[in-house]
C-alpha cells in the first residue's frame, strides 16, 4: 500500500512540475526583434492586401517577425451594438498565413473614466480578444497613457482602473494570452509606481515602455542603464515581468546620415537583447524620416535595413535569439558583447563609443573573420582589430578561445566617482554648441538670452557663456539615468562679469516620461564680477525619478556668466 501510495505521489508531483513548466513556457514566438510597420487601417482599399503581404515579406527579409499595430475601437465597434470584422480578419490571416507574429494595442474610444466606460471598454477587449485567440496572443493595453497626447490629463489610477478590467475581461476571452501594461512614453517608472500603489502589478504579464532618446544617441543615452533601472523598479514590487520596448527608434533624413541611423538602431537592438527586452522599432517605413524602409515599390531601403539584417542573421530568428553570454574586457571608450551561438560557437558585437578608433587585441588569434555594419570588411590580425563607431560583428569566435567572459565587463556598469556627463568640460569648436549640451531646454524654453562657446575656459580652452537674460536661460545636458537608491554630487565652475539675478549649476529631476520636472537641485548664485569659483551640490533623486539633466542656469542677468568643467557622479 505505501508503494502505491508513493508512485500516486510521485506521479501526481511529477504532473503538477509539467503543468507549472506548461504554464510557464511563452506560448509565442521568442525572437526579440520587432517593428512598427504594417499599420493595415491605411489598406482597408482594393489591392490593400497585396500591398500588406509585401510589406511581411519585406519585413520576413530582414528577419523580423513580430509587427505592433492596434485594432481601435472605433473602428471594430463604430455603434453600439456594432461590430465590424471583416478586414481585420483578413488583416489577421494574412499575418498567420506569412508567419508574422502581433503584438495588438487596444485603444480608441472615450478615454475610460468611469465605470460604465470601462465596461464599455472592457467588452470591447473582451470581443476581439475572444476573436482572435488563435492568432494573437500578445495584446497592450492603450499607448502611452502617461502623457497628454494620448490621455487627456494622465492620471495612473484612473489608467490602473482601466487595465484591471481590461486584464480580466481578456483572461476570461483566453486565459492563455499575454496582456501587457504601461506603454509609456520614456521608460515610465514613476507610472509603474503607479500602477503597483494603486493595486494594478497583479492585472498584467508584462509592461512596455517607449525608451525614445533626448540625446544622440543610445550610448551617450545610457539606454543599458535605462532598461536596468526598470528592471530595478519591478524588483522592487516582489514580482519582475518580461518587458517589451514597443517603440523606440532614430531618424535620418539625409543620405549622409544613413550610418549613424544604422549604428544607432543596430547598438539599441543589441542592447535591447542583451537585457532580454523584446524590442518594436518605430518604424520601419520612413515616417518623419524615423525608419529603414523608404519604398515598398520597387523596395529602396536605408543603410540600416542592412544592419539589422546582418544581426538577425548573426544572432537568429525568429525563434529565441542567441542569448548574452557576458562580456570581453576592452579598453576604455569601447564594447565587446559575447552572444552564445550552439556548441562552442560565439558572435562578437564591438564598437567605439564615439568616433575615436581604438585598437581591441582578442584572445582569440585565429580563424576569425570581421565586418562592419554596413558590409564592409575589417582587418583583424592575430586578434588585433581596430573599430570604430560603426559596430563591427566578428565571426568564427569559439568559447575555448576567447578568454574570460564575465556579465561584470559590462563598459555601462557605473563606477562610483565616474563622470555621468557627456562632454563636461564642453569641448566645441569656438562658435559651435559643444555636444551634448543645449541652448535652451530641451522643450524650447529658458532660452532667452545670448548663449556663447568661447576660448575663455580655465586653462584656456572651450566653455559656455550666458549673457543678457531676460528670463530663465539654461545650457541644458544630455539626459542621465537615475538610480533611486544613490546620491549624486554636482561640481562646477562659474565666473561672471557685471552679473546680476541669479547663476547657477542644478541637477533638475525629471519623470519617467522625460517631460515632467519633479524638482531641482541647484548649487550657491554667483553675482557681480568674480573669477572661476568651485561650486557644489549633493542630491539623491525623488521617487519615481528615471533622469537627471545639469543645467547651467543665468536668470535675469544682464551681464555674463560662464560655465566651464562640470562633474556629475553617483555614489
Amino acid at each position: 500500500m505505501k508503494t502505491v501510495f508513493s508512485f500516486i505521489a510521485c506521479a501526481v508531483l511529477a504532473l503538477a512540475l509539467a503543468s507549472v513548466s506548461s504554464a510557464a513556457k511563452p506560448n509565442y514566438d521568442q525572437s526579440p526583434f520587432g517593428v512598427n510597420y504594417l499599420k493595415w487601417h491605411y489598406y482597408d482599399r482594393p489591392g490593400g492586401l497585396d500591398d500588406l503581404r509585401t510589406r511581411m515579406k519585406i519585413m520576413k527579409d530582414a528577419g523580423i517577425y513580430w509587427d505592433r499595430d492596434g485594432f481601435d475601437f472605433g473602428d471594430v465597434h463604430p455603434k453600439p451594438d456594432v461590430w465590424k470584422w471583416d478586414f481585420i480578419d483578413k488583416c489577421v490571416a494574412l499575418a498567420n498565413e506569412e508567419g508574422i507574429h502581433l503584438v495588438v494595442i487596444l485603444m480608441g474610444g472615450p478615454t475610460p473614466r468611469n465605470e460604465a466606460q470601462r465596461k464599455e471598454y472592457g467588452e470591447y477587449v473582451y470581443q476581439v480578444v475572444n476573436r482572435y485567440k488563435d492568432s494573437v496572443k500578445v495584446w497592450e493595453i492603450w499607448n502611452e497613457p502617461n502623457i497628454p497626447s494620448f490621455w487627456k490629463d494622465p492620471n495612473v489610477q484612473l489608467y490602473t482602473l482601466m487595465c484591471k478590467e481590461a486584464y480580466k475581461r481578456a483572461k476570461e476571452a483566453d486565459p492563455t494570452c499575454t496582456v501587457i501594461v504601461g506603454s509609456t512614453s520614456g521608460p515610465g517608472e514613476d507610472w509603474f509606481n503607479g500602477i503597483y500603489d494603486n493595486g494594478g502589478w497583479d492585472y498584467c504579464d508584462g509592461i512596455s515602455i517607449h525608451p525614445y532618446a533626448m540625446a544622440s544617441g543610445p550610448i551617450e543615452q545610457g539606454l543599458d542603464m535605462e532598461l536596468r533601472m526598470v528592471k530595478k523598479c519591478m524588483t522592487k514590487f516582489g514580482k519582475p515581468k518580461p518587458i517589451w520596448s514597443t517603440e523606440v527608434g532614430w531618424q535620418a533624413k539625409d543620405p549622409d546620415q544613413e550610418e549613424m541611423q544604422a549604428t544607432r538602431i543596430f547598438q539599441t537592438y543589441v542592447i535591447h537583447v542583451a537585457n532580454g527586452v523584446h524590442m518594436d522599432y518605430f518604424c520601419m517605413d520612413n515616417y518623419d524620416n524615423w525608419g529603414f524602409v523608404k519604398r515598398d515599390k520597387p523596395l529602396e531601403t536605408k543603410l540600416a535595413y542592412g544592419s539589422v539584417k546582418m544581426l538577425t542573421q548573426a544572432l537568429g530568428s525568429p525563434g529565441p535569439a542567441a542569448p548574452l553570454e557576458g562580456y570581453l574586457k576592452t579598453p576604455p571608450g569601447t564594447a565587446c558583447y559575447v552572444f552564445k551561438k550552439a556548441g562552442n560557437g560565439r558572435v562578437l558585437i564591438l564598437w567605439s563609443d564615439d568616433d575615436k578608433k581604438r585598437v581591441i587585441m582578442l584572445a582569440q588569434k585565429t580563424g576569425l573573420t570581421a565586418k562592419d555594419i554596413v558590409g564592409r570588411a575589417v582587418p583583424i590580425d592575430g586578434g588585433k582589430i581596430e573599430v570604430g563607431r560603426t559596430p563591427v560583428i566578428v565571426y568564427g569566435a569559439d568559447a575555448r578561445k576567447i578568454g574570460k567572459v564575465s556579465m561584470g565587463f559590462n563598459p555601462y556598469l557605473r563606477k562610483p566617482g565616474v563622470n555621468l556627463l557627456v562632454n563636461p568640460s564642453m569641448d566645441a569648436e569656438s562658435g559651435q554648441n559643444p555636444h551634448g549640451w543645449t541652448p535652451g531646454r530641451f522643450f524650447h524654453n529658458d532660452n532667452k538670452g545670448t548663449f556663447a562657446t568661447t576660448d575663455d575656459g580655465r586653462d584656456g580652452s572651450t566653455c559656455v557663456s550666458i549673457s543678457n537674460s531676460t528670463a530663465p536661460a539654461a545650457w541644458d545636458a544630455s539626459p542621465v539615468p537615475v538610480d533611486p537608491d544613490k546620491t549624486y554630487t554636482l561640481t562646477g565652475w562659474i565666473r561672471t562679469k557685471d552679473a546680476t539675478g541669479r547663476s547657477v549649476i542644478g541637477l533638475y529631476w525629471y519623470s519617467g516620461n522625460q517631460w515632467t520636472c519633479m524638482g531641482r537641485s541647484c548649487t550657491e548664485s554667483i553675482s557681480g564680477t568674480q573669477d572661476w569659483r568651485r561650486v557644489t551640490v549633493t542630491a539623491k533623486p525623488p521617487r519615481g525619478a528615471a533622469l537627471v539633466r545639469v543645467n547651467l542656469l543665468s536668470e535675469n542677468n544682464t551681464g555674463t556668466t560662464w560655465f566651464d568643467d562640470v562633474t556629475m557622479t553617483e555614489y
